[in-house]
């Protein structure tokens, strides 16, 4: 039996048991640990800095315009059918997937009807804090296990235009990532970051080829959107994917470093990750 096959079967048994779990209302109620994203604590941040790690930090940036399509497609299919939460990853490391789920983060918080968590989920692996420039405070297994209040976990990275993003980061690295992921301290966790008005909760999460996390974590989610990129992705590496993903709501790939221009990119676009 090949990796993926093993990674198949242990995610299809933690998705199954996951969804056991889950009350038939979708989610756990939220707790009382309730929040508005603008009353997350800012952290300052370099803009200069944030361009240097390709992030898009104003409607100037080459890639703004494809990213704003991106959110416009996203939030016309997420609101139609009522869904507030979002699984980015991709197939394997370099294909942008990071970088992806932080600026699709950054366009839905420039949507005046919208407020944004992202959230580092990548537990083996975590890095968006890297790309903010920001040292966390708050470990996020004590934010998991209610040691540490939720709302002194998040962040609010102090940039314009972004008022309405907030950040649940992570630093360390867990060996139980997938366990951590599927415990019913993350199904209270989701539902508390979720519970707001025009709340979009966005989750980094491992390659998808990697880890069964994605697969795992599957169940707590609306729907997933699948990275790939240009001359890295390789095709038995989709086809793959497309066999994991099979009976999952995938919303959408986004094809990253694209040499030609995709008319309807909301299934591919030519953005330099």
């Amino acid at each position: 039996m090949g990796h993926i096959d093993r990674a198949l079967d242990r995610a299809a048994q933690r998705a199954k048991k996951a969804r056991q779990e889950l009350p038939t209302s979708d989610l756990v109620e939220p707790s009382t640990e309730k929040f508005d994203v603008d009353a997350v604590r800012r952290a300052e941040v370099d803009s200069a800095e944030l361009r240097k790690n390709r992030l898009v930090t104003d409607d100037k940036a080459p890639s703004d315009a494809a990213y704003r399509m991106l959110r416009t497609r996203l939030l016309q299919r997420m609101r139609t059918n009522g869904w507030n939460t979002l699984a980015v990853t991709g197939m394997s490391p370099g294909e942008g997937k990071t970088t992806t789920a932080i600026n699709l983060s950054l366009a839905l918080a420039r949507d005046v009807n919208t407020s944004v968590v992202l959230v580092d989920l990548d537990l083996r692996k975590p890095s968006i804090h890297r790309y903010f420039g920001l040292d966390p405070r708050v470990d996020f297994h004590d934010c998991l296990s209610g040691r540490v209040p939720l709302t002194e976990a998040l962040v609010r990275p102090d940039l314009d235009g972004a008022d309405r993003l907030a950040l649940l980061l992570n630093t360390n690295s867990y060996s139980n990532a997938t366990e951590m992921i599927t415990s019913p301290e993350m199904r209270r966790l989701v539902a508390n970051l979720r519970a707001g008005k025009g709340r979009i909760v966005v989750f980094d999460t491992p390659p998808l080829l990697v880890t069964d996390d994605v697969l795992a974590f599957s169940p707590f989610v609306s729907g997933l959107l699948l990275v790939a990129c240009q001359g890295i992705t390789k095709r038995d590496d989709l086809l793959a994917a497309k066999e994991l993903l099979q009976g999952l709501n995938l919303v959408g790939t986004v094809l990253n470093r694209s040499s030609e221009e995709v008319s309807q990119y909301y299934y591919g676009y030519g953005y330099r990750a």
